[in-house]
C-alpha cells in the first residue's frame, strides 16, 4: 500500500499515465470471474458453460480472431493452423521436436532469472506494465 500512496502523492507529468487500479483489474476492466469476462467480450449466456471445456476455447476463439484480421485487410494462408497442442498433433509434433533439439544443443535451459516484481498485483511486471523504471 506503501507504493500506491506513493504513487498517488507523486507530481503528475504531462504526457504520464498513472492509474490506481492495479494491471489485472485494468485488463479485466474489474471483472471477477472469467465468466464475467466471457460476457464483457459477447460470448452468449447459453455459449459461456462450454468455456469449461479447454478444446472448447481452441474451437470458439480463432474464427473470431480470422474474422477480425480478415476485416483488417491481412494477407494469410488460412489452410494451417498453429495451435500447440495435442488438438493439432502434427504441429506440436513438430514445436516439440524443435524444442528437443534446442534444448540438447544446450539452447533451453531452467532455472531462475532475476526479474521486477509488484507486490501490488502479485505477479512479474514487464517494461510495458510499469510507468517508470529500467527501459521504459
Amino acid at each position: 500500500m506503501a507504493g500506491a500512496a506513493a504513487a498517488a502523492a507523486a507530481p503528475l507529468i504531462p504526457g504520464k499515465f498513472r492509474t490506481k487500479r492495479s494491471k489485472a483489474v485494468a485488463k479485466t476492466g474489474g471483472a471477477k470471474k472469467q465468466s464475467d469476462i466471457l460476457r464483457m467480450v459477447n460470448v452468449p449466456e447459453e455459449e459461456i458453460p462450454n468455456f469449461v471445456d479447454p478444446v472448447h476455447w481452441l474451437k470458439y476463439f480463432p474464427p473470431l480472431g480470422m474474422e477480425d484480421l480478415k476485416a483488417f485487410g491481412v494477407s494469410v494462408d488460412w489452410r494451417r493452423s498453429f495451435i500447440t497442442t495435442d488438438i493439432n498433433p502434427f504441429y506440436d509434433a513438430f514445436v516439440r521436436w524443435q524444442f528437443h533439439h534446442l534444448k540438447e544443443g544446450g539452447f533451453v535451459k531452467y532455472g531462475t532469472r532475476p526479474t521486477i516484481y509488484s507486490r501490488m498485483d502479485g505477479q512479474a511486471c514487464a517494461d510495458h506494465d510499469r510507468s517508470e523504471g529500467e527501459g521504459v
